[in-house]
């Protein structure tokens, strides 16, 4: 059972408690709640774990888009050297490298953001679902769940922050044209 079912548990169990006139307070028996307190700890692991999945799934998004990148360079490397017989080929051959490094650096570069804005929208709502739990259902309950958001709360605020910086450094990155440097032969020495 997952932490959200488990809070909807103890809503159903609050909704269904009988209700002391007059004070707008409700009588709950104190052993259900102590046992759907544990449930809900041992849950936590569940979703704390969820989110270092989401932090491995963006190292590999990554390293996807630099191999793809670097695969890229490679085969323009390739394809500019086979072009080197003739200065029009050279030519035309530098200018489609050039277009190919554009394309991989604009490619790499929209990997990065399309990962950063995926994992900021996870960590977002995974951070309102936290801060939900923390204010609407634990708040004046068992004093070390708050501790736990508190901690886990700090650390996808550090991921947020991170994620955020990486992006906006992804996002004023200037894509620069590549130098091509072609050394010519005896043959071009006229």
């Amino acid at each position: 059972m997952t932490v959200l079912d488990l809070l909807d548990e103890l809503e159903e169990m609050i909704d269904a408690a009988p209700k002391l006139p007059l004070t707008g307070k409700v009588m709950v028996d104190a052993s259900e709640i102590m046992e759907l307190s544990r449930s809900i700890k041992l849950s936590l692991p569940d979703d704390v774990q969820q989110a270092k999945w989401i932090k491995d799934e963006k190292e590999r998004i990554l390293a996807e888009a630099k191999n793809e990148y670097e695969r890229i360079i490679i085969e323009a490397k390739k394809h500019a050297d086979t072009m080197v017989e003739k200065d029009v080929i050279t030519e035309r051959a530098v200018n489609v490298s050039g277009e190919i490094y554009r394309r991989a650096d604009e490619y790499s570069k929209g990997m990065r953001l399309k990962t950063y804005d995926y994992m900021d929208n996870i960590l977002y709502n995974f951070r309102e679902k936290i801060d939900e739990l923390s204010q609407v259902y634990m708040k004046g309950l068992y004093q070390d769940i708050n501790e736990q958001f508190a901690e886990i709360l700090s650390k996808v605020d550090g991921d947020l922050a991170e994620i955020r910086t990486m992006t906006d450094e992804v996002q004023n990155t200037e894509i620069r044209p590549h130098d091509i440097d072609i050394p010519l032969g005896d043959d071009y020495d006229d």
